[in-house]
């Protein structure tokens, strides 16, 4: 039985979801055959996901990875080239270890529905929604380009920009529990089926 460990913060945990219905329980029930390790820790950054990844992903020998973080950093004011050096560190780490990394773009906030967790602060939220935006047509395309060859090349699922598609046709709130934050079964829903084919592929 092939293993795939998840590792993230509050949106890999599905905080707030009712049990059974996070993206990584669509998985598990989509894909038998594999066995799930969600490493989902509430509040973590990746800073917090580096220091814990030799032991909870390296140690535990997986066929797969799924590193999904950044939004806390940011958030809390985190620098976005911190959260893109902590992917590298990840996804290095991995695949040195002969495990597939497959990294996912993190979602942004709602830009109406966030905005009291961050006192009323449009300026605030603007920024936090910018430094995402940057992370996914910047960053990522960096590590494409350093990490997307051999075997255990990287695969990278813009989660981003999936939601912002979504939300141009469908509006933000669907997606979102009501802090703006925090993915909705909707938005849980999406995530799945963005991942679905990438393990799918990755699992032959």
């Amino acid at each position: 039985m092939k293993k795939i460990i998840l590792i993230g913060d509050s949106l890999t945990a599905g905080w707030g979801l009712p049990e059974g219905q996070n993206w990584s329980d669509s998985l598990a029930s989509e894909f038998i055959d594999y066995q799930f390790i969600n490493k989902g820790i509430p509040g973590d950054t990746t800073t917090g996901m580096l220091s814990r990844f030799q032991q909870q992903v390296i140690a535990q020998k997986p066929d797969i990875v799924v590193i999904f973080g950044g939004l806390n950093d940011l958030n809390w004011h985190g620098s976005i080239n911190d959260v893109a050096s902590n992917y590298n560190a990840m996804i290095a780490q991995a695949q040195y270890h002969n495990i597939a990394p497959v990294v996912m773009i993190t979602s942004a906030i709602d830009p109406v529905t966030a905005l009291p967790m961050f006192g009323q602060q449009q300026d605030v939220v603007d920024q936090i929604r910018h430094a995402v935006n940057t992370l996914s047509t910047v960053h990522a395309k960096k590590l494409e380009v350093m990490y997307g060859n051999g075997p255990n090349a990287i695969e990278i699922v813009d989660i981003y920009q999936a939601f912002e598609a979504y939300a141009a046709e469908h509006g933000y709130p669907s997606l979102y529990q009501a802090d703006g934050i925090h993915l909705s079964e909707q938005g849980a829903s999406l995530i799945f089926k963005q991942l679905k084919p990438v393990i799918a592929t990755r699992s032959r």
